[in-house]
């Protein structure tokens, strides 16, 4: 009997190795996703991104990026400090309505982790009230020169109730919420450029520009950090909002890559759990005289044409959003040209011979044409009720986006599909 034991559990052992492998086999062949399941897999692939402006000159090339990331839906924070509020309240108070952008309140004169915790207690008290009472918002984030923290600056946040701050890179490219054990906060440990030549500078329109970059350079580098599930895009608006070539990137960046573009919450969800002595902390920031030596002065560099003026910034009355512009009858359809569900789409509806109207998003006029459409359907249905995965399909008074077999079902019926 012990000879044959050997025997036994061998036999016992592969057919538990064969009935494994045929489990798989019957689930990949037999059982193959659905096309809801592989968008799902899709989407959750797709990486979460958001804005951070930052502003403390004037607000032409804010009033221009915000406007720019309205009519894309891109969401972002704004750091500003009490002074630039108060003499642009006005101003951003039109920056705020347009519902893509969250105030993070930010001290700029010199980075916390230069300051006692009494310096930082009054100033940070101060600037809230002073940009709660001229904006009336509660603010929920805060900063300092350099995206600075430390653990004073926790404590604080703890204590009046904060719910984030931010702190200078420590996982290079991609983007990490730290949540101390001790304290209830969330540290947002922004992007860090890792490219030798623009290093230790935050991934940032302005780290690349001063350091004799392009908008090439910071495009490669977009490029790897898009492979993260997390990132943020920083820009000095008085470059990225306001110098054509430096806007231009941006708007590539928003409408040629497959990024969900998320608000502060969304973003902010923790990734790690640490003692508080155990999270990193980066103090390098080398923004000395000998460091900064951008390749065209910026008087020099070229300026957008027409920017966004404030009192457009929110203009409902303008023609664009005139219900007299779209012909229920039309199907348009909306679109990038290479998502899954956008080839699908333009697929079916040749399949069916159902005639379309169609745009996509590299058209210059791209926005000018969706926004009445948005305007008049301010609610989509199928994938997402927000607008936020292409195909864009407007037809018989119906607004869809992204693309599946329910979408594919409603509009077989409402145009009766033979």
């Amino acid at each position: 009997m012990s000879k044959k034991l050997p025997i036994v559990l061998g036999v016992l052992i592969g057919i538990g190795i064969l009935l494994t492998a045929e489990y798989f086999a019957v689930k990949q062949y037999v059982c193959p996703k659905t096309e809801e399941e592989e968008a799902v897999q899709e989407e959750n692939n797709i990486p979460k991104a958001m804005m951070l402006l930052i502003e403390f000159r004037n607000t032409d090339g804010l009033v221009n990026m915000v406007n720019d990331m309205k009519e894309r839906n891109v969401k972002g924070i704004l750091m500003v400090n009490g002074d630039f509020v108060d003499k642009n309240a006005d101003a951003i108070k039109e920056v705020l309505e347009t519902g893509v952008i969250e105030i993070a309140a930010s001290y700029d004169p010199k980075p916390y982790w230069e300051m006692t915790y009494d310096e930082q207690y009054e100033t940070i008290t101060d600037m809230i009230a002073k940009i709660e009472k001229a904006l009336d918002i509660e603010v929920r984030i805060i900063s300092s020169r350099y995206m600075a923290s430390d653990e004073n600056t926790v404590k604080i946040a703890d204590k009046l109730g904060i719910e984030y701050i931010t702190a200078r890179g420590t996982t290079e490219l991609a983007t990490t919420v730290y949540k101390p054990e001790e304290y209830n906060v969330k540290i947002i440990s922004v992007s860090n450029i890792d490219t030798p030549e623009f290093k230790y500078g935050s991934f940032c329109d302005y780290s690349y520009y001063e350091r004799s970059g392009s908008p090439e350079d910071m495009t490669s580098d977009f490029e790897r950090a898009i492979q993260n599930n997390k990132f943020i895009g920083v820009s000095h608006t008085y470059i990225g909002g306001y110098k054509a070539r430096w806007n231009d990137m941006w708007h590539n960046f928003w409408d040629n890559y497959e990024v969900d573009w998320v608000d502060l919450d969304t973003l902010g969800t923790v990734d790690k759990v640490m003692p508080m002595w155990q999270i990193p902390i980066n103090k390098n920031a080398p923004y000395t005289p000998e460091k900064i030596r951008p390749a065209i002065p910026y008087d020099e560099e070229e300026n957008i044409t027409n920017p966004c003026k404030v009192d457009d910034l929110n203009d409902t009355d303008s023609s664009l959003s005139s219900d007299a512009e779209i012909e229920d009858n039309t199907v348009v359809i909306f679109h990038n040209g290479k998502g899954p569900m956008c080839l699908d789409t333009i697929d079916f509806f040749k399949t069916n011979n159902i005639s379309y109207e169609e745009h996509l998003n590299t058209e210059i006029d791209f926005y000018k044409l969706l926004n009445p459409y948005k305007a008049k359907y301010p609610t989509s249905e199928g994938v997402s009720s927000s607008y936020e995965y292409y195909p864009f399909i407007f037809a018989k008074g119906r607004a869809f986006s992204g693309f599946n077999d329910e979408i594919k079902n409603e509009i077989e019926l409402i145009i009766k599909v033979d």
